[in-house]
């Protein structure tokens, strides 16, 4: 078949825009990098994980909106866990072959202990923001980091607010699950090692119907308050059965129960002046937490929830090395990751970051959770706030910086 010249032409043109649009598409793929958003959007952590999932999102579209990274624009990936460690581990190893992800950002204690191999052997960062289990303590370090404390912090902070309270008589009602263990355990020691009674340590397991019989020998003790480390589904079942059981003491709450729907479902005059919640905290004065709680707001319309600041800091964390690395790779942003958090000249947002090493600078990103330099377990050092109920709302009432338990 004979073409004309002008349909030769018109042919030419077409296999010219048909290679330069496979050439843009290539391009535009590679001027982008993919971070994994490993989250529990559903289950009785759902709630967090959405404060987790919109703080990191948040951070992403600063970056993005600032020019992107020199590997290009960031790229997110969402994957809910429910909490569960087999489907966290089903969920990141998609990411991680089939998006091309470099860093995992947000899975909770067990999902977190799950991913360890993995991540060291895909050489993929994984990070999270509320991850405190003690078991990292030994199995963190290279590509496994936390920007929270451990729960030897949490525990500390919780002894310390009992002692600081003066009560006489505590009982413990532990949630079988890592993420409340961990704490409690802590808790435990801190307790016992002062004048504190311990009347009754209740390990219980969740999705129970009632937990009556667990709290029978609690109540009967008469404890002047009750540590409950429960998820909120169970936590709520537990806290309404021993009120309805007649105890009238004071509670201490560790951080899955540091949700509105514990005033919703309990009643909010129920636990005015008696409940308090404690969890790992920013600094509400520095000026860096104030800036990204103005944005925050700016964006969602709400102040930030526990852990936000954490999730923030996580992603400037990752541009910034990926803007410091020689690749764009996981294996690359771990090499490089400890320095840009403990490095050299303070910074506190991705654009400041990036001129300062555009300059030749080493920088120390100090963002809007404090200081995030990373131990040898990959973990920060960590401040904690405790919370008080009033008026059906949790207000800040006490606040431990990291010094408190050096």
């Amino acid at each position: 078949m004979k073409h004309s010249k002008a349909t030769w032409r018109m042919l030419g043109i077409t296999t010219i825009l048909s290679s330069a649009l496979i050439t843009t598409t290539v391009a535009a793929k590679a001027q982008e990098v993919t971070v994994g958003i490993l989250v529990p959007l559903t289950g009785e952590l759902g709630e967090f994980g959405q404060i987790v999932a919109d703080s990191i999102e948040l951070g992403i579209a600063e970056i993005n909106d600032a020019g992107g990274t020199k590997c290009g624009m960031i790229r997110s990936v969402v994957g809910d866990t429910s909490g569960n460690a087999e489907i966290g581990l089903r969920r990141a190893t998609k990411m991680i072959e089939a998006d091309g992800a470099v860093a995992l950002l947000g899975p909770t204690s067990s999902v977190m202990v799950a991913l360890v191999d993995l991540a060291k052997r895909t050489k993929t960062v994984v990070m999270s923001p509320y991850a405190g289990t003690i078991t990292l303590n030994k199995l963190g370090g290279d590509y496994v980091y936390r920007t929270v404390s451990s729960d030897l912090g949490d525990g500390a902070a919780s002894g310390l607010w009992m002692t600081d309270r003066g009560y006489k008589r505590v009982a413990f009602l532990v949630q079988n699950e890592e993420s409340t263990i961990s704490p409690a355990q802590v808790a435990r020691q801190k307790v016992e090692a002062s004048n504190i009674e311990l009347t009754d340590y209740v390990v219980y397991n969740p999705g129970q119907p009632s937990y009556q019989a667990e709290l029978i020998s609690v109540l009967s003790n008469e404890p002047d308050a009750i540590y409950l480390a429960g998820g909120q589904e169970s936590g709520i079942t537990v806290i309404k059965e021993a009120i309805a059981g007649g105890f009238t003491g004071e509670w201490l709450f560790t951080a899955d129960l540091a949700v509105p729907e514990v005033f919703n479902s309990v009643g909010a005059g129920l636990l005015n002046g008696r409940a308090f919640v404690e969890y790992a905290a920013a600094d509400s004065s520095l000026p860096e937490f104030k800036a990204f709680e103005a944005m925050y707001m700016a964006k969602t319309g709400g102040a930030p929830g526990p852990f936000a600041a954490n999730s923030y800091d996580m992603a400037n964390l990752i541009a910034l090395s990926l803007q410091s690395a020689d690749a764009c790779t996981g294996e690359a942003i771990n090499a490089v990751l400890r320095d840009v958090a403990d490095g050299g000249e303070p910074v506190s947002t991705f654009a400041a970051g990036r001129d300062a090493l555009a300059a030749g600078k080493d920088i120390n990103y100090e963002g809007a959770s404090g200081d995030v330099a990373f131990d040898a377990s990959g973990t920060v050092a960590g401040s904690y706030s405790i919370q008080a109920a009033k008026d059906g709302a949790w207000v800040d009432t006490k606040f431990y910086p990291a010094s408190a338990f050096e």
